[in-house]
């Protein structure tokens, strides 16, 4: 090993033509999602920021351990007050974009979601209830971003630890030891990515080489600095750097979103970034590309700008009823990201990396963004004045009344819960010794806005789990397979009261149908059916059961779906929109519907008719005419979303099947 002066194992030598590598991954990111067609595989800009951090950060970690000199304190002391104050001001920052570009669902929403954001398990939150990174309702999240910081924060959490014990076990065997967890890394990335892309996407396991690639050149420059006189890499700095930018343009070019990522394909923009950084800053690109004025600054200011971006896009985009912000209203969104980071950086970030990085300091950042994320979602949750201010305040009373859900204290009593037990979306009872039940997932759960203020209301029971299929014994599979057990427990116990209670004697079906047939499913009773053959003879079980127990049953044949949100793009659902909202009435011609829809209606038809107990209401008689199904009337919203009804659809269709019970 080379002998090395100890001065050069201080603070690594700032180098700005990584500042200018940081340009590259910002900008590729930014376009990427303003403009998606016109990078297709900008995307990779996290990637290269992986690897810019693996390399930064592990320079400062060797250094230290050289020395003898690595604080763990001081370690993560810089890391909280460099990343928490930017952090916070775009937690705050998108409260105040949400509250008048968000209508109150997604409000809610994005402050339910600012905790995984500010302490960094977005990733994970993302990985748990999304079906991944590609998938629309993922990319109207304005905190979906964090996904890449939570990767990066946990390595920071880990990775020192890491290499303080390898280095105290045996420095002679630390690159040895780096390597061997590169490679299991990046093994676990492609068992991963063909078997769970979506944990694959999103945890450390499966990019901690990415970061670690960097971590390894860091270590060969400090031990090796004359490496490349000893391989006669010298005078090819240039030729290197260059091939480095290719493998980047070649990921930003030709990839594609949802195409087997990280996988081997990460190879091509992680090996690229490693590859500029070895070249030096003397190599022609990196000297005169990387290093000019203009890219050092947007690399300055790229951590608040990567921070910054996708709210405004995000939220603007929701604003929008989910259409991408488009020409000169994406560049200003643009402009507006670059404005508030060059702020955040100049009036925040660099006034913060001049103090001292106290443990008073460290307390003080993260009690503030734990009370600015955490304690606003805890109000919000525990005050209904605060929940009627801050989400429903300035809004017409139609529309209030088309969002509102249940409070959670709304959604289940004691009497329900007794028989049936916890869990469900709701959970409710009205009147004494009910004989009806009214069974379901979300589109039943929804109902209980309008029934339980319906004086008129028969004794009944409201069982309802959000996401999960009426059939007992069954369960839905997630994207990656797996069952869905907590939905399937639920409506097994709904089956034993069914079973076992005499005197409930009529239940009323309510679910999402299509969805359900759309949906990959499986019996523990028919392991060997699927699709349509499954959906058909899961029905004619629960018909043949319901017929043999002797209950009434009133199947309620469901409202349609469409491919955006009525009330978002019709109604006055937020305090500022940016569309046309000025029509009273929206109608779906028939002709305009999925032929499915009429496929499983038919189904459901033909099938009930085949059993004398059961009784169709069918919604389209409540919300259609002879030409389609309306959205909207009269100014009155009938859906809050793309297949949920209101408050007042809800209530048009509660009147019909009030008739057939009586």
């Amino acid at each position: 090993m080379v002998s090395i002066k100890p001065q050069s194992f201080s603070r690594p030598k700032y180098r700005p033509d990584v500042d200018g590598m940081r340009a590259l991954a910002i900008l590729s990111v930014l376009f990427f999602h303003a403009f998606p067609e016109s990078l297709p595989g900008g995307f990779v800009g996290v990637d290269i920021f992986f690897v810019i951090s693996g390399y930064l950060i592990s320079s400062i970690i060797f250094r230290g351990l050289t020395l003898g000199t690595f604080s763990f304190f001081d370690f993560y002391a810089r890391r909280v007050r460099r990343i928490f104050p930017a952090v916070t001001v775009v937690l705050l920052g998108s409260f105040v974009l949400g509250y008048f570009f968000l209508n109150p669902n997604d409000l809610k929403d994005l402050v339910e979601e600012s905790p995984y954001a500010a302490f960094f398990l977005e990733n994970w939150r993302l990985y748990v209830t999304t079906g991944g990174y590609w998938e629309t309702a993922t990319e109207l999240k304005p905190f979906m971003h964090f996904w890449s910081l939570g990767v990066e924060e946990q390595y920071y959490i880990f990775y020192p630890l890491i290499c303080f014990l390898l280095w105290k076990v045996s420095a002679k065997r630390f690159l040895l030891s780096l390597l061997v967890m590169q490679t299991i890394s990046l093994v676990l990335c492609l068992y991963d990515t063909y078997n769970d892309p979506v944990r694959a996407f999103y945890s450390l396991h499966s990019r901690f080489w990415e970061l670690l690639i960097g971590g390894v050149l860091a270590y060969v420059e400090l031990q090796w600095p004359q490496y490349k006189e000893k391989f006669g890499l010298v005078s090819k700095d240039s030729l290197i750097s260059a091939l480095g930018v290719a493998l980047i343009l070649l990921s930003i070019i030709f990839f594609e979103e949802g195409k087997d990522f990280p996988g081997w394909r990460a190879i091509f923009p992680t090996l690229g970034s490693v590859l500029i950084i070895a070249a030096g800053s003397e190599a022609w690109l990196n000297k005169y590309l990387f290093s000019n004025r203009i890219a050092v600054f947007i690399g300055l200011i790229s951590y608040p700008l990567y921070l910054w971006h996708w709210p405004f896009i995000s939220i603007f985009r929701n604003n929008l009823a989910g259409d991408t912000p488009q020409g000169w209203l994406a560049v200003i969104f643009i402009a507006c990201s670059f404005v508030m980071a060059y702020l955040t950086y100049a009036l925040i970030e660099r006034p913060m990396r001049s103090r001292k990085a106290t443990w008073q300091m460290v307390v003080c950042l993260v009690v503030v963004l734990a009370l600015v994320s955490l304690g606003f979602k805890t109000a919000l949750r525990k005050s209904d004045a605060l929940n009627q201010t801050y989400l429903y305040s300035g809004l017409d009373e139609t529309v209030q009344e088309a969002l509102k859900k249940p409070n959670r204290s709304e959604r289940s009593d004691r009497q329900c819960t007794v028989l049936f037990g916890k869990g469900y979306s709701v959970c409710r009872t009205i009147g004494e010794a009910p004989r009806i039940l009214i069974f379901g997932d979300s589109h039943a759960q929804l109902m209980w806005n309008y029934i339980g203020r319906d004086q008129t209301a028969p004794s009944l029971y409201l069982v309802a789990s959000g996401g999960a299929v009426i059939f007992d014994q069954t369960a839905i599979l997630d994207a990656n397979g797996r069952e869905r057990t907590d939905e399937k427990e639920q409506v097994a116990r709904v089956w034993d009261v069914i079973r076992s209670h005499r005197e409930i004697d009529t239940v009323i079906l309510r679910g999402f149908w299509l969805s359900h047939y759309q949906s990959a499913l499986r019996s523990v009773k028919y392991p060997q059916l699927t699709g349509d053959e499954l959906y058909r003879q899961l029905w004619k079980d629960t018909f043949k059961e319901l017929h043999a127990l002797d209950k009434k049953v009133i199947l309620v044949l469901d409202n349609i779906a469409v491919p955006f949100n009525p009330l978002i793009k019709f109604s006055a659902v937020e305090r500022v929109s940016m569309l046309d909202k000025t029509k009273s009435d929206y109608r779906v011609a028939f002709d305009e519907m999925p032929k499915e829809e009429f496929h499983v209606r038919s189904f459901l038809r033909t099938e009930a008719g085949n059993w004398d107990n059961v009784q169709i209401v069918d919604s389209w008689d409540a919300l259609c005419d002879q030409k389609g199904c309306y959205l909207l009337k009269d100014k009155i919203p009938y859906y809050r979303d793309d297949d949920h009804l209101s408050y007042y659809g809800n209530g048009k269709v509660w009147e019909l099947i009030k008739k057939s019970i009586h």
